[in-house]
This record gives C-alpha cells, structure tokens and sequence, in this order.
C-alpha cells in the first residue's frame, strides 16, 4: 500500500499542478479569498462571511512565493488538495482493515474532477475536507492504539478545530463521529468501546472550541473595533439574508448526488489560440467563436452516479457491517443537515458528503472484486467507466481550449451550462 500510495498522490500533485497559473485572472470566489489572504498581508480589515483559518493558509501561499500572482495564491491549495486522496485512502483503510479498498478510495478521489479543480484555485473547501478527513484518520488511529487515546483526542480536536475555522460547515465531521461514538456505546460491550462520554461530550468540544477561538485571534487583531462575538453575529445575519435564489448555479442539496446543477467558474470565447485570456472587452458572439476555455466545477459524473448507487446499495447492509454505519452515518452527518438551509446552497457544499460515498464505492467495488468471475469483471468495467469519465471531461477541469462543438458535447444536460 505505501508505494500504492506514493503513486496516487504523485498522480494527484501532478494533474493539481499542471498548468495552475494559465489563467492570468481572479476566478469564481478567488475574487474574494484570494484578495482576502492579500488584505492580511497588508494589513487591511474586510468583512469576510466564512472564518479566517483559509485565508490565512491562501495567504501563507502568497507570502512564500512572494507576490501575488496566479501561482502564488493557487500552490499551496494545490499540494492541500493532492493530499486528500491519500488521507481518504488512510482513512478507508482503518475503516475497513483492506489496503485495496483504501487504495481504491484514494484513487478515486484522485480520478474526481470536482476535487481537481478547487485544488487549483485559491478556495477554501480543500482545507476544509483536509482537515475533517485528518481529525476522523487521527480519531481511528486512537482507537488503534488504547494507549495513546489522549493524544489521539487532542490531536482529533485540533484537526477539528482547524476544520470548522475554515467553514461552519465542518462541523458535520465532528457530528458524524459522535454518531458513530454513540452507535459503538450502543452495541459494543464496556470493554470494548475506546472513547469514554467525558472524551466525547466534554473534552473533545472543548478542544475544538478552544483551537477555534485562538485560529480567530490574528483576524481580530487587524480588526480592534470587534469582538468575536460582534463578528459571528455579523456572519450569521449575513448567511440567513442570503436568498435560495440569489445565484445563477444555486443547487438545491436534493439535486447534489444526481450532479443536477454544477458551477462554471471560468468562460472564455476566443478567435484563436494565440489570444491573451483573459480576453479583455465585451464578450465575443457565439458564433464567431472558435474556440472556448471553460473550467466547470463538476464532480466526475460516472464517479458520482456510481457511488450514490453504492450509497443506496450499503443503506440494508450497515447494521452487519461497523464499516458501512461508519460511512453510512458520516454521509448522513455531512449531507442530510442542508434539509435545514434556506439559504443559496452551490454542489461544493457536497464535497464531505460526496467523499464518503466515494469510500462506500470502493468498499463495494472490492466485494465485488472478490466475487468472481461476474464479480470481477464489473469491477474492471466500473474502473474504466470512471478513468473514462475523467479523461473525457478532463479539459473542463483544467481549462483546456475546446471548440464550442466539443465543449457542449460534455455539457449533456441543460442545467449543466
């Protein structure tokens, strides 16, 4: 498994850095997180809706490259985001106890073009799965090794901490360990259960919190006229006024794992190949277009399709199986609390969610593996299907130059464009 690893990570660095400063420009909410990260280095208070930990990492990236400029604000979310597949890959294995199925989980995730291309902007939701996948990975290893439960704890909260300091939203990895904590104390017997209540309810909050208010303290000091309260309540109203509609690509969270409505982060019409782009000036006609550069933020979608099927699939099958509850109750915990949103809510807010049922597909690709004859081969043709899937809407992942003829050709869906 660790050269297995090596050689998906090296693949997932690889696509994640492979032309990341073609666009000389500022796409999607890199207009807002990218000159964020540059208001801390200069010093300038703003009001951002999200916490700051994201910026400051996008920030760290700018400074250590130093300047701001297209691979300065994008690397580091580059090399955060390659990681992903090898911390999904750890984590399936210690769910699972089956190096193949964490092998296959990682390289799935590395084969997902949603995945892909917030690695290669200066967004936040890359850190914010890095760190939920590593807090859950840490909190496994702890029930590994009884001995170091503390460490395993702390180490739990911290990642946790960090997690939701990049968005609110990462809280949903902190509920889907409780739900599987209380699920152990429900069916294992006292010896056997690794995390006692005051571990669980009192000591790991605690720490989250505590990590939380410090990452808060640096945005504070470059804004002395609030407190952390004023600026929760500032980002809390500003979240409740936003309306369902009040973007062009808002997905409703029911729409999420058919991939009903993906985002376009990035749309170019040109003459030629040879023009600067960002093209400056209005945009050109559709039909004196010859080419097109178009970056859509859209998961892979036989990968996805695939995988809310084996979702459905382990749903009978997780009260026999400690690793389908895991899974099961952590897709729930990162999925089922958007029910509760009103507000404009974009196929990025699946991401967690997505990431577990890629796991889940895994875990049912390697039963069926060794199921042969019938077993095996649908899992070859499974694996095609998704390379496959990759490959063809790899151009739109990377903003590669397509005719407008081959770029609606991947666009199979209206609600796709």
């Amino acid at each position: 498994m660790p050269l297995g690893l090596l050689l998906v990570w090296l693949f997932a660095l690889g696509t994640r850095l492979w032309g990341l400063g073609r666009f000389n420009t500022l796409v999607f909410d890199e207009v807002y997180f990218a000159r964020f990260a540059r208001n801390y280095l200069a010093g300038e208070p703003f009001f951002d809706a999200h916490p700051p930990l994201g910026k400051y990492l996008i920030a760290l990236g700018i400074w250590l490259a130093g300047g701001f400029q297209p691979w300065g604000y994008r690397w580091l979310n580059a090399v955060v985001g390659s990681l992903i597949p090898v911390a999904a890959a750890l984590l399936a294995y210690l769910i699972t106890r089956r190096q193949r199925v964490g092998l296959v989980a990682g390289t799935f995730v590395a084969l997902d073009g949603f995945f892909l291309v917030e690695s290669r902007y200066a967004l936040i939701n890359v850190y914010l799965v890095f760190f939920g996948v590593v807090a859950q990975v840490v909190w496994l290893w702890g029930q590994q090794w009884k001995a170091q439960r503390w460490w395993a704890l702390m180490g739990t909260g911290v990642a946790l901490g960090a997690c939701v300091a990049v968005k609110w939203s990462g809280l949903g990895f902190l509920l889907g360990l409780w739900l599987v904590w209380g699920v152990q104390r429900w069916w294992m017997p006292q010896r056997q259960r690794y995390y006692t209540a005051m571990d669980m309810v009192l000591i790991l909050p605690l720490v989250v919190f505590t990590v939380y208010s410090l990452l808060w303290l640096p945005h504070l000091a470059f804004h002395p006229h609030s407190n952390l309260w004023q600026v929760h309540v500032q980002m809390f109203n500003y979240h409740r006024s936003v309306a369902s509609t009040a973007h062009p690509y808002c997905a409703p969270w029911w729409s999420w794992p058919l991939l009903l409505r993906p985002l376009s982060y990035f749309f170019q019409r040109v003459h030629t190949l040879s023009e600067a782009v960002p093209v400056i000036g209005p945009p050109l006609p559709m039909a004196d277009t010859a080419w097109v550069y178009a970056v859509h933020a859209m998961f892979n979608p036989p990968l996805l399709w695939l995988s809310t099927l084996a979702m459905l699939a382990i749903i009978p099958l997780a009260r026999r199986s400690s690793a389908g509850q895991f899974l099961l109750l952590n897709y729930a915990a990162n999925f089922l609390p958007w029910v509760l949103v009103s507000r404009c809510l974009f196929l990025y807010h699946y991401l967690p969610a997505a990431l577990y049922s890629f796991m889940t597909l895994a875990v049912v690709w390697d039963w069926a593996w060794r199921s042969p004859p019938w077993g095996r081969a649908l899992s070859v043709v499974v694996l095609l299907l998704i390379v496959s899937g990759f490959l063809y809407w790899l151009p739109v992942y990377w903003g590669l130059p397509l005719t407008p003829q081959q770029f609606f050709q991947r666009m199979w869906w209206r609600s796709w464009i």
